[in-house]
């Protein structure tokens, strides 16, 4: 009996002098990623192109109307979120837009910004224009910044993966919904300058990232998704392209079905079985809606029975696409799971 009370007299003596470990629990705030406007630009450009299937298909504007509502209630919560994250983290957000391809996924912001101006158009043009003006302007910086790091040398090249398109995407973006501004010779002399600038960044890139994925090992498991990103410089320079010639000539049908053959290819290396969610999945949404949207405008121009196939069947699949990465993704928020180290 008194080998016992020594035994439990011994516990209690250690357990008073083992320190008491607070418990710490994390923010996860601290984990918003920057590419998680990715969604807002997705939830855009399936605005953009149900507002194109109206005039097509004759299908009701409310619809285009509803997402363009959602697009714009998650950009601003995403504003704010990530504008608490920049006070509270500043150290976190330094860290993310210092990393050589976590920087690219800022352009999102600025993309998202211009594609919903234009949406916004039809119900306020002095709004449309506040909004798309501090897209352009920030889009064009962001590109400079990040081309002037390119420049300093030191990269890896296997740094060199589908996120490093998205400075060029931001201009091109940029001047395809300046179009619908409407500000004349000003917006056509300013959108030359933005398609100039995407679409040589946008090509040349392409280039060097084909190599490093030919010649290189695979992309890391959360790149997957933005492998779709490679069709994007075809199909958004096409919109761009066209909104500065008023027909579908040979240039724009070259680069509209190339990107659309680069999309095919690629889609079968990304939604294979074993894939999980991720954040990165809305940079397929971003790739799938320039397609549509792509296809649109040229069924629209064209009048095509083919390109209007392939429309009718892009616009599906991108709301299908959407509607379950957004599911995921609230589901995913819900459970904690989607924002953590």
């Amino acid at each position: 009996m008194q080998a016992v009370n020594n035994i439990i007299e011994k516990n209690e003596q250690v357990f008073k002098e083992t320190p008491v470990q607070t418990l710490r629990v994390e923010n996860p705030l601290q984990y918003l990623p920057v590419g998680l406007f990715g969604s807002t630009v997705a939830l855009a450009g399936l605005g953009v192109a149900w507002k194109q299937s109206a005039a097509l298909f004759g299908m009701p504007i409310a619809v285009s109307n509803t997402v363009t509502f959602i697009a714009w209630t998650a950009f601003l919560m995403l504003m704010v979120s990530y504008g608490l994250k920049m006070y509270r983290y500043p150290e976190k957000v330094k860290a993310e837009l210092n990393n050589p391809i976590a920087a690219n996924f800022l352009g999102t912001f600025f993309i998202s910004a211009v594609l919903l101006a234009s949406l916004t158009v039809p119900f306020s043009m002095v709004v449309a224009r506040g909004v798309w003006v501090v897209g352009a302007v920030g889009g064009l910086v962001f590109m400079y910044i990040l081309t002037s790091r390119l420049y300093r040398g030191q990269l890896k090249i296997t740094d060199a993966v589908p996120p490093t398109l998205i400075p060029g995407l931001t201009v091109l973006n940029t001047a395809t919904a300046g179009a619908a501004l409407k500000w004349d010779w000003f917006t056509h002399d300013f959108d030359l300058i933005l398609f100039s600038l995407g679409i040589v960044y946008v090509f040349v890139f392409f280039v060097l990232i084909s190599y490093r994925l030919i010649h290189r090992e695979p992309v890391v498991t959360f790149l997957v998704p933005t492998l779709l990103l490679m069709c994007a410089p075809f199909e958004i320079g096409f919109l761009t392209y066209m909104s500065q010639v008023p027909q579908v000539d040979m240039f724009a049908s070259v680069i509209f079905f190339f990107g659309l053959f680069i999309f095919v290819v690629l889609f079968f290396f990304v939604f294979k079985k074993g894939l999980p969610f991720m954040v990165s999945w809305w940079g397929s949404c971003f790739s799938a809606g320039a397609l549509a949207n792509a296809a649109l405008r040229y069924a629209n121009i064209s009048h095509s029975p083919l390109v209007e196939g392939i429309a009718a069947f892009l616009l599906i699949f991108l709301t299908v696409l959407i509607a379950i990465t957004f599911f995921l993704t609230v589901k995913y928020l819900v459970k904690g799971k989607l924002l953590k180290p």
